[in-house]
């Protein structure tokens, strides 16, 4: 069957209204991650299936970024972008798993190696917290691999609930298993396999649960969501069950509204606590929608090529939007950003340097949309197949990307071909050359992830 996408385009010349803001001073920040939600999914970005209100409500109270991009295509690295500020070609995580190095454990019965961040890299959380920040994490962290030291709170948050990649009963939509700080404890209602409990809820109702109790310094509350990730385990679907769609899109569809549903929740408490002029409220996905859904009618990425694990736009072009305090006339921005601009920008937010970060602060552009210099900078990602390197980079309009083992490189020009079908490599080579030139600049080796080594990488 046909993906639908119509009416995207629709969302891409909304036009910008400036935001009226008065600066806060270190404001609360609430951070919602979803895990694979792709770039058409949103009501805000051109879906006409999947249910958003809530998301969509918060893109007309703040700001759409049109051009937004997770810092890698699969999970660990983006967190860990996103988590020190640093892209892939500087990053300590690079894959889900190593090449070599790291620390070895099993995944689904696999002997594998994971990454995880060391004490010597910085988080935003860590640096908040020693700049009067009180710091929670709620349900997915994937950057400790199977390293017991890199426990979320070994890594400045001072509370943490939910998931660890060490059990892997705590994982799914339907834990049997999950963390309590350094403590497991078991969900009775998914005791044996049941679905008593989703994930999504249980996420929920931490985060509300923090942000009901009285606090008496400013905050960072992080809330990764497992949804929409496969397993397709949705609550219920009767959403969508009236609906010609295949089974496993109704599934896909419940999982995202699902997950609207908790943001909205999260929305309503900031509101009814009294604290929204004193929060600033950032959603994003961790990358591209996933091929593993094995979608038939709804485009998870849109009008967009490739899916996650690839450097296409499919695979790294996310949501994005802010909501600065109470917020404003929805405004757009189609300033290209990606998640060393995040941290960059929260630390901004929490009034803390952010020198060391690849990435610069948004706040300029969320106090006035598309100011900043599209040129200004470069955006760079790099990942590893099973040998070599594959490296992207993205330079105003520009796109080159690098398939790596001697393929030719290929040029886009992402105004005019949002889709990535024209190789313009050939036709504009002083382009290509100058891009080419971003991507030696960038890259740093790595131990874990030597490009010379041959070794099998699981993404």
């Amino acid at each position: 069957m046909t993906k639908l996408v119509n009416g995207f385009l629709l969302f891409l010349v909304i036009p910008v209204l400036p935001i009226r803001a008065q600066e806060i001073v270190k404001p609360n920040i609430v951070l919602i991650v979803a895990d694979d939600l792709g770039y058409g999914d949103l009501g805000s970005y051109g879906s006409q299936i999947i249910k958003t209100p809530h998301l969509d409500r918060l893109a007309a109270q703040g700001i759409r970024f049109t051009d937004a991009y997770a810092g890698a295509s699969v999970c660990s690295p983006a967190r860990g972008t996103l988590l020190t500020g640093k892209h892939t070609g500087h990053a300590r995580i690079r894959g889900n798993m190593t090449r070599q190095g790291g620390v070895a454990g099993f995944k689904d019965g696999v002997a594998v190696r994971r990454p995880s961040l060391l004490e010597t890299d910085t988080t935003f959380a860590s640096r908040l917290q020693k700049n009067g920040y009180r710091t929670f994490l709620v349900n997915k962290w994937h950057v400790e691999g199977f390293d017991e030291s890199a426990h979320p709170q070994k890594r400045g948050f001072d509370e943490f609930v939910g998931w660890l990649v060490k059990e892997p009963k705590s994982h799914n939509h339907y834990p049997e298993i999950r963390f309590n700080g350094y403590q497991p404890y078991a969900v009775a209602e998914n005791k044996g396999g049941r679905h008593g409990k989703h994930a999504t809820d249980m996420t929920t109702e931490e985060a509300v649960a923090i942000l009901q109790r009285k606090h008496d310094q400013p905050f960072l509350l992080m809330v990764t969501y497992n949804a929409p990730h496969v397993p397709l385990d949705a609550k219920s679907t009767a959403l969508y069950d009236s609906l010609d769609l295949p089974a496993q899109d109704k599934s896909y569809a419940a999982l995202v509204s699902h997950l609207d549903e908790g943001v909205g929740s999260i929305m309503q408490t900031i509101e009814d606590t009294g604290i929204a002029q004193q929060t600033v409220l950032i959603f994003i996905s961790d990358n591209g929608g996933s091929r593993e859904a094995r979608l038939v009618q709804i485009a998870q990425n849109g009008p967009l090529r490739g899916m996650k694990t690839d450097l296409y736009e499919g695979g790294i072009r996310v949501p994005l939007l802010v909501r600065y305090g109470s917020g404003a006339a929805a405004a757009t921005s189609s300033f290209p950003t990606y998640f060393p601009d995040l941290y960059a920008t929260i630390l901004s937010l929490g009034g803390v340097a952010h020198a060391a970060a690849d990435g610069v602060s948004l706040l300029p552009e969320i106090f006035t949309p598309n100011s900043q210099n599209r040129e200004s900078r470069y955006l760079y990602w790099e990942q590893y197949p099973k040998k070599g390197i594959q490296q992207a980079v993205r330079w105003g309009d520009w796109k080159l990307i690098s398939p790596g083992n001697d393929a030719a490189v290929e040029l886009y020009n992402l105004r005019n071909d949002i889709s990535e079908t024209t190789n313009l490599a050939e036709k504009h080579p002083d382009i290509t050359k100058k891009l080419q030139s971003f991507l030696h600049q960038a890259h740093v080796p790595s131990d874990w992830w030597p490009v010379s080594n041959n070794s099998n990488q699981s993404q």
